[in-house]
């Protein structure tokens, strides 16, 4: 097997073979609507849902315009005068969109009232004994419109019904930094040691077309960490932070990863797994083997009680039960998965076997390297992650503006944008 060119992030291949209508996503915010779904089938919810009056935590559900998740996380313990660490929430969000979501606070039902934040409302639900841990969602309902694009009704039929078995369960661009994609590449130098290195690549990569592109230039240039100080702009809180702890002590990459919030710097490794996962899809497409129905060797996932992927279960495709798990995969009660490395990860057998080895071989990265030494906390152990998801729930209309408008729902993990990147077909990543 011949190993292809590593595709840039956000530019896999396609699985629809017909000519997407391009065009535009986040013309403004509200263009882009995301509603969290905490049940489905009326199934139990969370334990977080239940209300508790002699619970330590307090339940909000927050709608926000054109807030990054982490950014405004650092902002409500501002307001509230708590930690970081005191806030939980299930799952982050796009930025440059409308959102509702819901958070755990410890802090009391007077102090939520009084928060005032440009852009974002915040309702007190209930108190509850336990905190939202991430993970702990169904999945996120869309609502969202493509501006500027050929908009030709039969085309976006034929590729929706071209993609009736599923879409690539890539992680969409958002995942690696949807203004300044190089967030698996900080997370590559973590996982292989080189802390300066990550550093570095937060605080200075990226080309003119991403925000405090001059400052960082300057920054990669000189290394004068207080000059960045005065150039870099104020919403680079993070950048910011980590520049002002490496004025105070030299050289210490550890610390300053340290400095930033927990679940944020965690993401660096995540996104490196999800590049690695997406090559894998790629390559799998590339091939011609379907990543709707599984190949023996193939592990497979079946559905749990919200009906969506049950990651704690694999099961490994063999001539015995091959025929029964096409089956459920036809009918969307299992699914094909591919590997997200970690420490505790193991190969797949057979065909996916083999381009996670050539993956990795690539990549010049071993499961033992995603325990991180120096950062303990950044270490993963790993996981499976479903090759393909569907659409739920889809109607589309085309607005009075002659824009097409999708309103469909997911299940939690998956990217809209990974769905309308099909309808699309812009290489341009920006646009989504």
């Amino acid at each position: 097997m011949n190993s292809p060119a590593r595709p840039e992030v956000g530019k896999e291949r396609y699985l629809s073979n017909s000519k997407g209508i391009g065009g535009k996503l986040r013309k403004k915010p509200e263009d882009f609507k995301v509603d969290e779904i905490i049940s489905n089938n009326e199934k139990s919810h969370w334990i977080w849902a239940k209300e508790n009056k002699h619970g330590k935590h307090s339940i909000v559900r927050i709608t926000a315009k054109n807030w990054d998740t982490h950014v405004l996380v650092k902002e409500l313990a501002k307001e509230l005068g708590i930690g970081q660490k005191a806030i939980g929430f299930a799952g982050t969000k796009d930025k440059r969109a409308l959102t509702t979501q819901y958070f755990s606070v410890m802090a009391q039902q007077s102090k939520i009232e009084k928060i005032k934040i440009e852009n974002v409302k915040v309702e007190f639900c209930h108190r509850t004994i336990k905190p939202i841990r991430l993970g702990n969602l169904v999945g996120n309902r869309f609502t969202i419109k493509v501006s500027n694009s050929v908009t030709n009704e039969k085309d976006i039929r034929t590729i929706i019904d071209e993609l009736k078995s599923g879409f690539p369960n890539y992680f969409g661009i958002q995942r690696f930094g949807a203004i300044r994609p190089i967030t698996h590449t900080v997370g590559e130098k973590i996982v292989k040691g080189d802390y300066e290195g990550a550093v570095w690549s937060y605080l200075s990569d990226g080309d003119e077309k991403f925000s405090g592109f001059e400052a960082r230039r300057d920054l990669k240039e000189t290394r004068d960490l207080n000059a960045a100080l005065e150039n870099y702009p104020r919403s680079m809180l993070f950048e910011r932070q980590m520049i002002g702890y490496l004025t105070r002590k030299k050289g210490d990459y550890i610390g300053a990863l340290k400095q930033l919030p927990e679940n944020l710097s965690k993401m660096f490794v995540h996104a490196y797994q999800s590049a690695i996962f997406n090559r894998i899809i790629d390559m799998r497409i590339d091939s011609g083997n379907s990543i709707h129905i599984p190949l023996i060797g193939d592990n497979v996932i079946p559905a749990d009680s919200y009906e969506g992927p049950d990651q704690r279960r694999i099961i490994e495709v063999t001539k015995y039960n091959q025929k029964k798990l096409e089956k459920r995969c036809r009918e969307g009660k299992a699914w094909v998965v591919g590997l997200l490395p970690g420490m505790k990860s193991e190969h797949t057998n057979g065909f996916q076997g083999e381009l996670e080895k050539i993956v990795m071989k690539e990549e010049n990265v071993d499961f033992k390297d995603f325990r991180i030494e120096g950062v303990p906390e950044l270490t993963s152990l790993g996981m499976h992650r479903p090759l393909t998801q569907k659409i739920n729930d889809l109607e589309w209309k085309i607005d009075e503006e002659g824009a097409p408008v999708f309103d469909f729902w997911l299940h939690k993990g998956t990217y809209a944008t990974s769905f309308l990147r099909e309808i699309m077909k812009s290489e341009d990543v920006t646009v989504y």
